[in-house]
């Protein structure tokens, strides 16, 4: 079993070449798109099925913790997309390639039309029906000719609990070609029925692509409804401004990797608890929620996927200044570091605008003798 991964020694995105094994290049699939570092090197493909969103294997490793290492492309020659976010199959197996499925988030729409997810649960009917298969990969086994797209047609020989798995006829996809789509046509117009995960390492005799429907119910469907127009309150997270009831997303000053639902305001009682009246809008105070330093009970609660002590934490380098004020990099165990507070001084100074509760303690004694003293 072989993943279709480019991986570090692909070329960069801005090169031309083949991809698909026998294929041939394909100018009318606009909605199959690059997965690309940010320095332009070809990750992976995948197919855009919403304003937002593009879907492609887990394998390709681009998850909620370093997404903001990755874009988008719509071709070779266009300009990167950020990412705002990215959400894995839960289920997703690195060992067996099973649930091999991937939704990649964007601030910004895409300006192409997106594909629709088959609704239809294949059976053994399918076997023998041939599909069409895209992505930006390579024509053999033995190349390294990534970065154009190209398509051809494949044939279901098996239907698995959850891949369909393909022969070429004649093509198949090859390196590169990982999260791009099998397109079957239903009613004359194409669908996305599966996503590009594996084969065999000349990629000339099998190939394995994740069944879509079997991730409806656990996966698209909770991850669609809480993306669509107005789904996002208050203080929720979110990826772009219309996501959000207020029609407002904004970057947490203190994580990029992380927005957040804002609204207008002219003064804190405008604003729910914890929330409160900066800049105009209700927004959190820091550290903000999954932020450095911010409580946590879980890896999956911090924005670098870091649960140290209670509080999310960052790796780094003792002789760098990888972390921001306010944090040291400080040796927890063995040769692990992480960005921790820094403990507040004992000084006169009070952080925050805020009394502690000996300050308290202090104004009230200071009081009482003063009563006293009359």
């Amino acid at each position: 079993m072989v993943s279709w991964l480019a991986g570090c020694t692909a070329s960069t995105a801005g090169s031309i070449g083949q991809a698909i094994t026998n294929g041939s290049a394909d100018s009318g699939d606009p909605a199959v798109v690059m997965v690309v570092m940010n320095d332009g090197t070809l990750i992976c493909s995948g197919v855009v099925i919403g304003a937002h969103t593009v879907l492609t294997s887990a394998h390709c490793g681009v998850n909620g913790t370093n997404f903001d290492g990755f874009a988008v492309q719509l071709e070779p020659s266009s300009a990167p997309l950020p990412l705002a976010g990215a959400d894995m199959d839960p289920r997703f197996d690195t060992n067996s390639f099973d649930n091999d499925l991937a939704l990649l988030s964007l601030r910004d729409p895409l300006s192409v039309p997106p594909l629709p997810l088959d609704t239809r649960t294949p059976d053994e009917s399918w076997v023998g029906q041939s599909f069409t298969v895209v992505g930006f990969g390579s024509t053999s086994g033995a190349t390294m000719d990534w970065g154009q797209r190209r398509s051809g047609t494949s044939q279901v020989t098996t239907v698995d609990t959850l891949d369909l798995v393909a022969a070429p006829d004649p093509a198949q996809p090859c390196a590169g070609d990982s999260g791009g789509p099998a397109l079957f046509s239903v009613g004359g117009a194409s669908v996305v029925s599966g996503i590009s995960s594996h084969g065999d390492e000349d990629c000339q005799a099998h190939a394995y692509f994740a069944r879509v429907d079997v991730a409806e119910t656990a996966f698209f469907q909770p991850y669609l409804a809480s993306i669509a127009d107005g789904a996002a309150g208050l203080g929720d997270r979110c990826y772009f401004d219309a996501q959000c009831a207020s029609g407002m997303c904004v970057t947490a000053d203190d994580d990029a990797k992380r927005a957040f639902c804002v609204q207008p305001c002219a003064g804190n009682r405008d604003c729910p608890a914890p929330l409160y009246c900066t800049m105009s809008q209700c927004r959190y105070r820091a550290p903000t929620p999954d932020a450095l330093g911010a409580k946590c009970a879980q890896a999956s609660d911090c924005a670098d996927g870091i649960c140290d002590g209670g509080l999310c934490a960052r790796s780094c380098v003792p002789t760098g200044t990888s972390c921001p004020a306010g944090f040291a990099c400080t040796n927890t165990s063995d040769i692990t570091f992480y960005c921790k507070p820094v403990a507040a001084s004992s000084g006169c100074a009070m952080g925050g605008g805020e009394f502690s509760d000996a300050a308290v303690w202090l104004v009230m004694l200071a009081m009482g003798l003063r009563r006293r003293r009359r």
